[in-house]
């Protein structure tokens, strides 16, 4: 009973009560206000009077309640960073990027990840602007209309990244990468080096920055007079085992593909994976090229051509667009800003001309008329 008894004190004794800026002007003999304005640094105070404030917030361990600040001042000096995951080495690199920049600037950074969940979206959103932030940049996965009116009739202003929001009186303004063109140049120079089989292998169809590319490659093949060919195209999720299963249904075709397109770098390692236990050789059986530039595409084997984009370079771009949303002096009924951020197509050994003759894999005869390094391109025009 009495270890219960003891138990029971030690569990009903109220918790200390949080030290309050109070606290700390009436331990140091002082007005709030000018307690405040030693925290702020801003105004004059005397040293003597700023060594007793310093003094009472070591003795009572007092931390300023920055959410309440911020709260009262709408001024947190926090910027909301809404991404889909950290897996993929763009998006960390990006937030990595991002981060700098706004330490640079006297900033934090507050991160969500979505996992591409609509409802995982929304619940981040409210959570971060419910911090008071100054600012939202984000990468949308199904930006309902309701949480773009939510962020107006807060007054935050936002920028969406690498995928557009739907055109709507409550558009964002919006960073992306040059999407359709840097498609458009790395299947034209699949189709320079003479590829007429080009297998595409792409995100979720949905989202602008997917269906950008899809287009562009189509663009491509359609200026070199090239068939449509819907069993080339593979769209799904972009997940490393959406690039195998991509990688097996194309190695799968009567006439497989004599080069593979993948449109992120989140699907290389599937695709690699899938004909490396095919026994397909690159580039000498099947060229690849991906959309995205990561460090280990440099040192792969072989090393792998892609079309760079600059993370770094978007990260800023989005913050000045930000940054000028911010400015009281800037007006607020200014039209949304669309911006995209150039590409470089990086040649490496990924890439070269078709294979001479039909792709043989285990347990399948090649077909004997397949002709893959014909160069003369099909006539008929994809839709």
């Amino acid at each position: 009973m009495k270890s219960f008894s003891y138990l029971s004190e030690v569990c009903l004794t109220p918790p200390t009560k949080r030290p309050k800026l109070v606290d700390v002007a009436r331990r140091a003999g002082i007005s709030v206000a000018t307690a405040s304005r030693v925290l702020g640094g801003s105004g004059y105070v005397a040293p003597k009077t700023r060594a007793r404030v310093e003094k009472a917030i070591r003795e009572l361990n007092y931390h300023p309640n920055l959410r309440a600040r911020g709260l009262r001042q709408r001024a947190s000096r926090g910027i909301g960073l809404i991404i889909p995951d950290l897996l993929n080495a763009y998006y960390t690199a990006l937030a990595d990027a991002v981060s700098q920049i706004l330490s640079q600037r006297g900033y934090h950074l507050l991160l969500a990840i979505t996992r591409d969940d609509v409802a995982v979206e929304r619940d981040s959103f409210l959570d971060i602007v419910g911090q008071a932030v100054d600012g939202l940049i984000w990468v949308p996965t199904g930006p309902d209309q309701n949480l773009l009116h939510h962020l107006r009739a807060q007054h935050i202003p936002a920028v969406s990244i690498v995928r557009r929001v739907p055109e709507t009186p409550a558009a964002l303004d919006s960073v992306v990468f040059a999407d359709f063109d840097g498609s458009f140049a790395a299947a034209d120079h699949l189709v320079k080096l003479g590829h007429r089989r080009i297998g595409f292998i792409g995100g979720d169809m949905r989202y602008s920055s997917n269906h950008s590319r899809l287009l562009g490659y189509r663009a491509a093949l359609r200026a070199a007079d090239l068939p449509a060919d819907e069993a080339l195209e593979k769209a799904g999720t972009p997940r490393v085992t959406w690039g195998n299963l991509a990688a097996k249904e194309l190695l799968g075709l009567a006439d497989p593909p004599t080069a593979i397109f993948a449109a992120s770098n989140a699907l290389m390692p599937g695709v690699l994976r899938v004909l490396r236990q095919a026994g397909v050789a690159v580039p000498a059986e099947m060229s690849l090229i991906s959309f995205d530039d990561v460090d280990w595409f440099s040192f792969s084997v072989p090393p792998i051509t892609a079309v760079s984009c600059s993370h770094a370079q978007l990260a800023e771009v989005a913050i000045d667009l930000l940054w000028r949303r911010l400015d009281p002096d800037a007006s607020s009924s200014q039209p949304p800003v669309s911006m995209e951020i150039p590409f470089e197509l990086v040649l490496r050994a990924s890439t070269t001309a078709p294979r001479p003759g039909p792709l043989a894999l285990p347990g399948r005869a090649a077909p004997a008329d397949a002709q893959h390094a014909s160069p003369t391109p099909a006539t008929s025009t994809p839709q």
